[in-house]
């Protein structure tokens, strides 16, 4: 997640970035991301990844432990600091991701956005999937995990103010310059009562036919062109 302001070189920690992540990932480990690595892995481009909005640096903690070269680089001073100090190794950076990205053009073959552009507000959103195209090399995959606009429950939480529906962010990529946009995506659930078995029959229907307002997340992978 991307803390917003005057970028500085290193501002200090706050408590609201420390009760923040304490209380969202306290029991979390490097573990959570083995998925999202192993997607990764067998849909990109084998080579460097760069992790942004990377929090407690869990995704690059991952790849460092398969030895995958990643770095990460997100806006929270503290969530740096406190990922530094969990695992030394780790090449992770503060820096705002309204600013450029600090890296030359083609430098990655592949970006991972994963639970951070719900939190952006829209320019910062669109600036930063620019710089992932520009940071990427040709034929380089982008990963963006996202919250839908349709699931209620995420909708429900202060800090998501920029959700999407699997449609509107294949329009962001496109608009960025990424082609060969897909969704992957799940349908929302439903748990109380004579409602579960209304989960069956989405689910079967999503199978054959992508109902945006039915999907729980907007997860989109992506491809920028071998040239242009």
């Amino acid at each position: 997640m991307s803390e917003h302001g005057t970028s500085c070189a290193e501002p200090a920690p706050t408590v609201y970035d420390r009760d923040l992540y304490e209380l969202s990932y306290a029991d979390t480990d490097w573990n959570v991301a083995r998925r999202l690595l192993a997607r990764c892995i067998r849909k990109g481009k084998p080579g460097s990844v760069l992790d942004i909005g990377c929090g407690l640096g869990f995704f690059v903690e991952c790849c460092h432990r398969f030895g995958v070269p990643c770095i990460g680089i997100e806006g929270s001073a503290y969530a740096v600091e406190a990922a530094r100090k969990r695992e030394p190794g780790l090449d992770i950076r503060q820096h705002y991701l309204e600013d450029p990205f600090p890296f030359s053009d083609g430098a990655f073959s592949m970006v991972v956005c994963n639970q951070v552009i719900e939190h952006l507000p829209g320019t910062t959103a669109r600036h930063a999937l620019k710089e992932a195209y520009r940071v990427l090399s040709g034929g380089g995959a982008i990963f963006v995990y996202s919250p839908s606009m349709f699931n209620r429950t995420q909708a429900q939480d202060p800090t998501h103010i920029n959700l999407h529906s699997p449609g509107s962010l294949k329009a962001e990529l496109t608009a960025a310059g990424f082609r060969q946009v897909r969704s992957f995506n799940n349908p929302l659930k439903f748990t109380r009562g004579p409602l579960t078995i209304l989960n069956h029959v989405i689910r079967a229907l999503f199978t054959h036919v992508t109902v945006s307002f039915l999907s729980s997340p907007a997860n989109c992978m992506a491809i920028k062109p071998e040239k242009g």
